[in-house]
């Protein structure tokens, strides 16, 4: 299940990348030359940094009883 996520969110990550300006790919870029990976790699990881904050929220929301706003 694990692979089949990456797999996925490496689609999603390709439709992001696709729908960003000019600009903004140039920069997505710049730094995947500097990490020595693709640029749809670091969407991808700007992606799972997003859900990983996410769910942490949610457990700290769920923990105290309240529901996320």
């Amino acid at each position: 299940m694990r692979e089949h996520h990456k797999d996925a969110s490496a689609q999603v990550a390709q439709a992001l990348l696709a729908g960003m300006s000019p600009d903004e790919q140039a920069e997505v870029q710049a730094e995947a030359d500097l990490a020595g990976v693709s640029a749809v790699e670091i969407v991808r990881r700007s992606l799972d940094i997003l859900i990983a904050d996410s769910e942490v929220l949610a457990r700290r929301n769920t923990d105290a009883g309240t529901l996320p706003q």
